[in-house]
């Protein structure tokens, strides 16, 4: 059996080199402190996954994985650093659509099992290519009328979104977690627009619930909310596919909605593919119960229960 290709990509040598020692049974593995040549290295050979530091002299490591993710789309991108730093965050959820975040110094069986998982993946998603070849969102759509959840009680959220949203779409608005439940239960929602909180609450645990739920569905946070750490937990363990800055720029929420609907359709009519949305498990115990009680409440109104 072939053993899937790894790329780690760090400024410092030792760094490296104590990567290189966790995966150099399992896997092929190229290493390079060098971003360009990680560029070349992706260009030329067929790499599963791709683990970049961020802070490095020549590239950052987002930019890298956005310029990786143009290259070869298939490949798993995970971000691997010590620095908590909200504009790389950002970056790697926007542009480099990164699969994991991880935290430098790094726990060695965590890192194994995300590669190990995000390797499986990939194998899936170059076997699709070959299949079907590079999937076309566009052509991915069926026709039915999407569907876009507002989760905000701020009223120009709603509005910017109403504004800009094509006509094939439906918006719904939730101003509270129960509509919110509510609108989840009853309706395919293609992608779901919210703020961290709803009502004076955190809903982070129902962003998280979606994507357990409904890997395909989108998920957008638009916030005036700034932190790493929580950015970090969103990424992991809701694969939330854009962080928007409020005020909310209009031809920016324009351009990230028509790719998300186009994405969703992508990954409905391509299951195989709906992996790459895998979510980790949620490490608050609070937040997990939360979690549970939402599903388990969603699941009895989408059997229509009480």
């Amino acid at each position: 059996m072939t053993k899937p290709t790894l790329l780690l990509i760090d400024d410092e040598e030792r760094i490296l080199r104590s990567l290189r020692m966790l995966f150099f049974t399992g896997y092929t593995v190229h290493t390079t402190t060098d971003p360009q040549e990680a560029l070349h290295i992706l260009r030329e050979h067929q790499v599963h996954v791709i683990v970049s530091d961020q802070r490095m002299p020549e590239m950052q490591g987002s930019e890298l994985l956005r310029r990786a993710r143009e290259i070869s789309p298939a490949t798993m991108r995970i971000l691997l650093t010590g620095y908590s730093d909200i504009e790389a965050s950002i970056a790697s959820v926007n542009e480099g659509e990164v699969f994991r975040y991880l935290m430098k110094p790094w726990a060695a069986e965590e890192v194994k099992q995300v590669v190990a998982e995000a390797a499986a993946i990939a194998e899936a998603s170059f076997a699709v290519r070959e299949t079907h070849g590079a999937p076309s969102p566009a052509q991915a759509a069926s026709g039915e009328k999407m569907r876009v959840l507002i989760m905000d009680d701020d009223k120009a959220t709603a509005a910017a979104v109403r504004e800009v949203l094509p006509e094939c779409c439906e918006l719904v608005w939730a101003s509270d977690p129960q509509h919110a439940m509510e609108e989840l239960a009853k309706q395919d929602i293609s992608v779901v627009v919210s703020d961290l909180t709803l009502g004076g609450t955190n809903v982070s645990y129902i962003l998280k619930t979606i994507k357990q739920i409904t890997p395909q569905t989108q998920c957008v946070v638009v916030t005036t909310f700034a932190d790493t750490g929580r950015l970090v937990e969103l990424i992991n363990q809701a694969q939330i596919s854009r962080y928007l800055p409020k005020p909310l720029n209009k031809s920016m929420l324009a351009r990230n909605l028509e790719y998300l609907l186009d994405r969703f359709h992508m990954l409905r009519s391509l299951p195989a593919l709906q992996k790459r949305q895998s979510v980790a498990p949620i490490e608050d115990p609070k937040e997990k119960q939360v979690s549970g009680n939402f599903a388990s409440m969603l699941a009895r109104l989408r059997r229509g229960g009480v």
